[in-house]
């Protein structure tokens, strides 16, 4: 099974480098054109609705899938709020995409670019290997959701932080 949890990583790893890369599109062709110079804020603000973007688009997808399995209220009344997991999940999801995106954003308009792109490509890569945990019973399905708004809420924190340091 250890073999199995370490083969799963250079995947997760790689999913992150190319999501986030995906998602930081619109902050470099803002940044190119604009003749390699953003305020870091607009950076923080155009990464943030590019990772939203992102983010909205893929909980669409997830939702799909859970309503295309069949998922109606009466699996809340039996299940319990576990039934809502997929969509407490999405939420968080939502942010953290925004967030990670917002924090590349601003790594490229203070001249850390790649180092900031690292950085949200293995936060990214880092929530993602939490499913690989979970299909090895390694965290439960409330772990993984709780995990994951943990994971979010830090980086939200962190690209907020950065947002209210930086002066006018």
């Amino acid at each position: 099974m250890r073999w199995l949890l370490l083969a799963g990583i250079p995947g997760i790893l790689l999913s992150g480098l190319v999501q986030e890369g995906s998602k930081l599109v619109p902050v470099v062709v803002y940044w190119w054109r604009t003749g390699r110079y953003i305020d870091p804020k607009l950076g923080l603000a155009i990464g943030a609705v590019a990772g939203a973007g992102f983010g909205i688009f893929e909980a669409q997808w997830a939702h799909n899938t859970i309503f295309a399995s069949g998922w109606t209220w009466e699996a809340v009344q039996t299940g319990g709020v576990m039934a809502l997991a997929g969509f407490w999940e999405r939420f968080f999801a939502v942010a953290a995409h925004t967030a990670f995106t917002a924090l590349a954003g601003y790594g490229l308009a203070r001249g850390w670019g790649w180092q900031f792109y690292l950085i949200a490509s293995f936060l990214h890569a880092f929530l993602n290997y939490s499913t690989v945990l979970t299909q090895f019973g390694l965290l439960s399905s409330l772990q993984l959701e709780i995990f994951v708004a943990v994971v979010a809420v830090l980086a939200t924190t962190w690209a907020l932080w950065l947002r209210w340091r930086e002066p006018s």
